[in-house]
Order: C-alpha cells, then structure tokens, then sequence
C-alpha cells in the first residue's frame, strides 16, 4: 500500500489540493493529513499504521517539515519496519540504489554536523572560561553575605531572621554556610 503524507505550513486549500493531487498519481490509496488546527500529527500516525513493504509518499522532502537529522531519524524508522519512502519531486525512492545512496548521504551529513555543533560549543566553553566565565547559575550567596550570615547566627540570631536580613531563605543559609538547624525539644 502507498500512502500519502500532506502538510501546509499554513493551512491553504490549494497547496493541500496541488499535494493530494500528486499523491494519487503516484498511487497512493490512503492520506494522513497535518493542519496548524489538527491536535495530532498525521506523520506520526502514518508511521503507526504503515506495515511491511508499504510506502509513505511525500510531494517533497520539505513536506516532511524536519531538519536534515529529524529526515534521516524519520528514514530509519521506516527502515526499521521494512517501510519505503518516497518524495515525488526530489526523486528520493529508497526502494532504488540512487534512492539508498541519497539516504546515505544525508546520513553522513547528519552526523558531520553533529560533530561541526559539538565542536563550536566546546571552542564557546573555552572561549568563556578564557575569559572568567563559567556556565550555570549565579551563586544564591555572594562571599560578603556568606560571611555576614555566619557573624549573625554565631551571635546567635534565628537562621530565618538572618535569611530574611540577607534576603535568602534559610535553605540556602544551610546549604552554603553549613548552619545546622535548631532541634527544640519540650
């Protein structure tokens, strides 16, 4: 069985035609449909019902709306299934050498710009900590609050009134200055 995929980034009755159009002249018997109104996502309910040796069809690769990583995730789980993909106007048929060769490609485009990513971000990490910075939060405490806090409370002010003078709460004061809660017994 051949089956359609339909998508329009905004939802226009003609492009759906134009698409639906195509699908049947390739010979697709079933539609799965995306809107910007639909709540569920016709491709994922395509790749759902889609059995072995059937055929999810698309006008064009751009149809199936993902980068090059998310296609080539997508090719894959159809493989997985023993599912064929086709996209009409890019001449992408993965049932054919040129079409699996394609794939091919693209595949190791996708891992060589994983890399390319990873590779940028750690230069920007050491970039930044050239510079002093670091990732993460701020510290809650500056080192002057910090020193503060412990004068006040070994003067014996309530670890609460101390966090509220600083303007912290009393978990951070017991997390960063090691202040031990106060256990009343009656």
């Amino acid at each position: 069985m051949k089956a359609g995929y339909v998508r329009s980034s905004g939802w226009n009755p003609k492009v759906v035609e134009t698409q639906e159009k195509a699908l049947q002249a390739a010979g697709c018997t079933r539609f799965y449909t995306d809107s910007p109104e639909s709540k569920s996502s016709g491709l994922d309910a395509a790749v759902q019902d889609l059995k072995v040796e059937d055929v999810l069809v698309v006008t064009k690769l751009d149809r199936v709306g993902r980068p090059i990583k998310g296609l080539v995730d997508l090719i894959n789980t159809l493989e997985s299934k023993s599912v064929a993909f086709v996209a009409i106007e890019d001449g992408v048929d993965t049932r054919t050498d040129d079409g699996r060769y394609l794939v091919h490609v693209m595949k190791r485009l996708s891992l060589m710009d994983k890399a390319l990513v990873s590779e940028r971000t750690q230069q920007s990490l050491r970039i930044a900590k050239e510079k002093g910075r670091t990732g993460g939060r701020p510290p809650a405490l500056s080192e002057e609050q910090k020193a503060e806090a412990s004068r006040l409370i070994a003067s014996g002010i309530p670890v609460r009134a101390v966090a509220k003078l600083i303007g912290s709460n009393h978990a951070t004061l017991y997390r960063h200055i090691g202040a031990k809660p106060v256990v009343r017994r009656s």
